[in-house]
């Protein structure tokens, strides 16, 4: 006999916590400025729907719960209860390990009256109580009556103990079921501490090494080393966002941001691409490029005392290397005349009648 299909929709309430969990990703990307905890989320949502209860088929055997991805069969043998449940059944519910709205409710809860049992419902008004020996198993058709109907020929009441060498008393639990929990639990675990952190991060203006020779700017997320000779020494300065809105961020092409701290790479206003590492300051130091770096926006707690520092010591490093530079072009050069004196010399001698070597 073909199986009988029954649709399960979904309630007000599952409705709305569904819709608003799907708008989550949206909102928390607004909030942070940042694609990872979107996307965690988004597979967070389209995992759980993938495992939601869509509609459930009944035949000789078996309560098939349909679902995208590894539907579940219950057996019909051993029954002891079926009935539409009341709302005495349901009081006192705990989830236990379930998801409590989102596509539906479904997974392992726990009521005053019915002890722990399984939840295969997206309707709490039309819920259908199964009670074989293995376990209680809640389901919610829309044609409740007609769930009924279809389920009690195939649903005898045992009127005793069936032995348990039984084999339809003992249902399977397929191995992939429990791999599924547990890998909801653990992205839902992973992307609650994300968005948590991404949301909350804040350590204030990165550290720093200074030495005449680069800039080490140490980031969790973007550190950078920038050699002395990359930047424009004399055109390090402190810029402030409001006086001066050219160097304001405008938006975030590889970095992370949220509320309380930008690092990575942003545009600004004057259509330049910086790094910047902001916290909360509007004064940042400004390290322009000379052509062979980035150009640097850096907040730090004395940007003043900052810049002073660094070009004492990019300062007295260029007239290092510049002195050093200096002496072998001057020796080349004068190398360079000598030999122009000499050869000339000899033309000279060779024109008038007179030995060169003389």
């Amino acid at each position: 006999m073909p199986a009988t299909t029954f649709t399960a929709s979904y309630d007000r309430t599952a409705t709305t916590i569904s819709a608003l969990v799907c708008l989550a990703p949206i909102l928390i990307g607004l909030l942070t400025h940042n694609t990872l905890a979107p996307a965690l989320l988004i597979a967070l949502v389209l995992l759980t729907y993938l495992w939601s209860p869509r509609s459930y088929s009944v035949s000789a055997e078996w309560i098939t719960v349909n679902r995208l991805v590894g539907g579940l069969r219950i057996p019909l043998t051993e029954v002891r209860e079926l009935r539409r449940a009341t709302a005495e059944d349901l009081s006192g519910g705990v989830r236990l390990w379930a998801s409590g709205g989102l596509f539906g409710y479904f997974g392992l809860f726990r009521t005053a009256k019915l002890g722990a049992c399984r939840w295969y419902v997206t309707n709490r008004r039309n819920i259908v109580i199964l009670s074989t020996d293995a376990g209680t198993t809640l389901f919610s058709p829309d044609d409740v009556e007609g769930f009924l109907d279809a389920v009690r020929p195939w649903a005898p009441f045992a009127s005793s103990v069936p032995t348990s060498s039984s084999p339809a008393a003992r249902p399977a639990r397929p191995a992939l079921r429990w791999f599924a929990v547990a890998a909801i639990a653990g992205l839902i675990g992973a992307v609650a501490a994300f968005v948590a952190f991404a949301i909350t991060y804040s350590p204030g203006p990165p550290a720093y090494t200074l030495t005449p020779n680069s800039l080490a700017i140490h980031d969790r997320f973007y550190p950078v080393t920038l050699p002395a000779g990359s930047i424009d020494a004399s055109r390090i300065r402190v810029v402030d966002l409001d006086a001066n809105p050219a160097w304001r961020p405008v938006a975030r092409t590889n970095g992370f941001a949220n509320s309380h701290y930008r690092s990575g790479w942003f545009r600004v206003v004057n259509g330049e691409t910086v790094r910047l590492y902001q916290a909360s300051s509007r004064r940042l130091v400004l390290l322009p490029s000379n052509g062979t770096g980035p150009t640097v926006l850096l907040e730090v707690k004395s940007p003043d005392a900052f810049v002073a520092a660094l070009r004492r010591a990019w300062s007295a490093q260029a007239t290092v290397r510049a002195r050093r530079a200096l002496i072998p072009c001057t020796t080349s050069g004068a190398s360079e005349i000598t030999t122009t004196a000499i050869t000339n010399l000899s033309k000279f001698r060779r024109t008038n009648g007179m030995s060169p070597n003389a």
